[in-house]
């Protein structure tokens, strides 16, 4: 699955970290979901070094304007947690996020991983739609995060 045109992604850089935070939190915000600097989003100041053995990635318009992201960081030992997978209102609905979820399952496999986790709000409804039509299901384990309600997980 390819980008829609005039889109393009590249793995982040530390050097990202202030644009990152603008999309991540922007969306927090929209949504009324609480931003934690300190700790649940202490990663995006180095997700480059953060992410290093998983992967962390920025999807650009045309202009190279950061307008999403996404990213994969181990959870435990043959399972890798969809993480920070954001995307601006603007750019929903082109299948972008389609294209986010096509990349980290092919890299979770990629990286011999078997099981894909994620945790999500409740209010979050496109992103736990989208997650459900990929095959994810609940999961009875409790999110760690305290903005989060729901986990999922799929096995590869």
């Amino acid at each position: 699955m390819e980008l829609p045109e005039n889109f393009h992604w590249r793995p982040a850089k530390n050097e990202d970290a202030t644009h990152v935070k603008q999309v991540i939190f922007s969306v927090l915000e929209e949504y009324g979901l609480k931003v934690d600097a300190s700790k649940t989003d202490a990663d995006l100041d180095k997700s480059a070094d953060y992410y290093k053995d998983g992967f962390f990635g920025v999807v650009l318009n045309a202009h190279d304007e950061i307008v999403g992201t996404f990213g994969l960081l181990e959870h435990e030992p043959g399972v890798v947690e969809i993480r920070k997978m954001y995307l601006l209102p603007t750019y929903r609905g082109m299948g972008i996020g389609r294209f986010m979820m096509h990349f980290l399952l092919a890299k979770a496999k990629e990286l011999g991983y078997g099981k894909v986790m994620l945790e999500t709000a409740s209010s979050l409804k496109e992103a736990v739609a989208m997650y459900e039509k990929y095959g994810f299901v609940l999961d009875e384990k409790k999110p760690y995060t305290d903005r989060c309600d729901k986990m999922y997980s799929l096995d590869l």
